[in-house]
């Protein structure tokens, strides 16, 4: 899908006046210092013309010098969402790639680089100015990943399950990060799911999920560090909550705030393939009262051999009539699994546990209970046995979602113009409105992977002898071994100065999570943890 895309002055104006200066500035004695082979480039990139895609104006362009073992000079690069262009001959998926930032300084000579580095090779992008360096660390930084996660930020306190709310050391902001244990990761499908997660919460065009500033990887953890908020996933709300229910508007806004994340993802040729409780977030922040994000996108490309690995990584309960029949994900399950957990939602009275067991009893009589509840109302008969039903709208709204008959299932559209949604609306949902830009969609970019033939991703390194990324039961302990036995991180990139012991990170985390008897990973949740609700 292309969008009318317009490159922001601003960006293009610094951008072509840094170009002009690196243009004036000679690098050549770069080749003549011993010291700087370092600065050779070997890295394996994707040619253009393999891949699918129609650019037409890149968000980012410039100069660079490269050397290589047969070119040292300029060349011209470019930033298009995940993907950095190359000569405009060849490309870089950024999303598998480290970053480092360095710079070279003696009385005579200065440098700044940038280190793009996969399992491939390295490419180096030298500069002349360090506003160069900056302006283009500012570009890709947020596609890549940086490994000094406890450098950066200290951990303040548990919010819900895998989130934590940290505080950047040097500039005290307080951050949110979903922290995820890479020694879950089994094999390359679960691989897969990640990077594919990966990349839709670093798609500005995408609403509703966890609002991403930088993702770091430190031996076997990955940390998602996105703005600050706090909040409660949904299993866990009714679990620890003494018998609160959500009001009308509250309900509504959930079921809102899901359909407007389904049509960013729908807008993009994505899904979102597992809607459950956990991977649904409840959160409050210092502009929204109430809202909701989605995490943990179940998004690849299925055939009969995955859907089969689909089917048993999903609960019953949730899957739709047609995967049974051998159909793919896609929105239209989506819409199906929201409309099962806005039924056990509304028919949730706190006399048994909100768990799977309620979850697979109560889906199976689902229809059955709505028509029930029908005919009552229709004779003027509420029952108070289900405090959070509050009307027939909300009933029939539920009855189209979980409509077997895929043709016949509300579309994504007409769900967000149901009566029920419309009377009940929160008036401060809020919605990420970004400009729009002539971008192809995400699935276009995902699919680059498919081009990669000789090129290995960095995450499908992990160990198989892992544990399976999605069964439950983790050793609460092992994680944190893994942290404790972590090695002082060498490498200079992206360093504050900061004095603290860096192993003031893991002892807390490890503090908090014996307290709370938490152990972070991508895996289903199992256990029912104390947490804090704002």
């Amino acid at each position: 899908m292309i969008k009318n895309n317009i490159r922001p002055r601003a960006s293009s104006e610094r951008l072509d006046k840094l170009a002009i200066l690196e243009n004036q500035t000679n690098l050549e004695w770069i080749m003549k210092n011993s010291q700087m082979l370092e600065l050779k480039s070997n890295i394996r990139m994707i040619p253009k013309d393999s891949l699918s895609i129609n650019i037409h104006v890149p968000e980012h362009e410039g100069v660079a010098t490269i050397w290589s073992d047969n070119w040292f000079g300029q060349k011209k690069i470019s930033q298009f969402r995940g993907l950095l262009i190359y000569d405009n001959q060849f490309c870089l998926v950024l999303n598998d790639c480290f970053i480092e930032k360095k710079r070279y300084q003696s009385s005579h000579f200065r440098a700044y680089y940038l280190k793009l580095i996969n399992q491939t090779g390295q490419l180096v992008l030298i500069f002349s100015h360090p506003l160069s360096l900056k302006q283009w660390n500012n570009c890709i930084k947020k596609f890549c990943k940086r490994n000094n996660f406890n450098k950066k930020f200290k951990v303040v306190e548990l919010i819900c399950q895998n989130f934590y709310l940290i505080q950047h050391k040097k500039q005290k902001s307080l951050l949110t990060t979903q922290a995820i244990n890479l020694a879950s990761i089994q094999n390359n499908d679960q691989a897969e799911l990640l990077d594919n997660y990966l990349k839709i919460l670093r798609n500005s065009q995408i609403s509703n999920y966890i609002q991403t500033i930088g993702v770091f990887e430190d031996k076997q953890m990955l940390f998602i560090v996105c703005k600050y908020f706090k909040g409660n996933s949904l299993d866990q709300y009714f679990n620890q909550s003494k018998k609160q229910y959500f009001t009308q508007q509250q309900i509504a806004t959930i079921c809102i705030s899901i359909l407007l994340a389904l049509r960013s993802l729908s807008d993009e040729e994505l899904f979102h393939g597992k809607i459950s409780c956990e991977n649904i977030i409840c959160y409050s922040n210092l502009k929204t009262q109430f809202g909701t994000y989605l995490i943990n996108s179940h998004y690849k490309f299925y055939n009969q051999n995955t859907l089969s690995m689909y089917k048993q990584s999903t609960p019953n309960y949730l899957i739709a009539p047609e995967i049974q029949d051998g159909i793919n994900p896609s929105t239209q399950t989506d819409i199906y699994q929201l409309g099962v957990i806005l039924g056990l939602i509304t028919f949730f009275n706190y006399t048994k546990p909100f768990n799977i067991d309620y979850f697979n009893n109560q889906a199976d009589k689902l229809m059955q209970l709505i028509l029930e509840q029908e005919k009552l109302i229709t004779k003027q008969k509420f029952s108070q046995d289900y405090p959070q039903l509050f009307s027939i709208s909300q009933l029939d709204l539920i009855k189209r979602m979980i409509q077997p008959n895929p043709n016949l299932r509300i579309s994504i559209n007409d769900a967000l113009k149901h009566v029920w949604l419309i009377n009940n609306k929160e008036k401060k949902i809020q919605k990420f409105i970004t400009k729009q830009m002539a971008l192809p969609s995400l699935r276009t970019i995902i699919e680059i992977k498919d081009s990669e033939c000789d090129i290995k991703k960095t995450i499908n390194n992990f160990s198989e002898e892992n544990i399976q990324f999605g069964k439950y039961g983790q050793d609460p302990n092992s994680l944190f071994a893994l942290l404790k036995q972590k090695k002082k991180i060498n490498s200079e990139t992206f360093v504050d100065s900061n004095d603290e012991d860096e192993n003031v990170l893991n002892d807390k985390i490890e503090k908090l999570n014996q307290q709370n008897n938490l152990v972070p990973s991508f895996n289903d949740h199992c256990f029912m943890y104390q947490s804090r609700w704002i």
